[in-house]
């Protein structure tokens, strides 16, 4: 089993602590090194992506499935007590409906990673956020992309609870390199 870093620390000490299954739903898994973790230590996991890789090996409460955030109907599973989707919507043009299904899909929280800025540059990003969005684009950006303020996920996320963290993925990582993390409650506008 692979290590973890510091960005998947930072997602499990964002699960909730109380009232919710221990079932878990990762969209975008990639090699699966999250969810193999979470397996282990007793949870049910289903892990998604639009490919499987080589290398995945399905496990008794470990699942993975092909699926497409942007077709509801391609999941297995309708609803999991927890979403994770950790650097994926930098990936995709459509991401505020791939964050609307990522909301409808969990019972209890949502949570989101993404690079700031250009931490972590990977050819196929499409998207961007800081801490407030750029008037002009960078001369060094392809022009199908975009800077986006880190923000504007609170208001897509209303009625529900959102906050947004910086956090490192490793220990090396200096200056503006970082990523965000949002936790997106739905428990919030549950309670009376």
């Amino acid at each position: 089993m692979k290590e973890l870093d510091m960005k998947d620390i930072a997602i499990l000490d964002a699960f909730p602590t109380y009232n919710w299954n221990q079932d878990i739903l990762e969209v975008g898994c990639g090699d699966g090194k999250l969810d193999f973790h979470l397996w282990s230590k007793g949870f049910r996991v289903y892990a998604t992506d639009i490919q499987k890789y080589d290398t995945w090996q399905d496990e008794k409460n470990l699942s993975f499935y092909i699926a497409d955030i942007f077709d509801l109907s391609s999941f297995q599973i309708k609803s999991a007590s927890v979403v994770i989707a950790s650097q994926v919507l930098e990936h995709l043009p459509g991401w505020k409906l791939a964050l609307v299904h990522l909301i409808a899909l969990a019972s209890v929280r949502v949570i989101i990673t993404v690079p700031h800025r250009r931490s972590f540059f990977s050819p196929e990003h499409v998207n961007f956020w800081a801490d407030e969005a750029l008037e002009a684009m960078p001369d060094y950006l392809p022009s199908h992309t975009s800077y986006k303020d880190i923000h504007e996920f609170v208001d897509l996320c209303a009625p529900y609870s959102v906050t947004i963290s910086k956090i490192r993925t490793k220990p090396q990582d200096v200056g503006d390199t970082y990523d965000y993390l949002m936790v997106i409650d739905k428990r919030q506008n549950q309670m009376e």
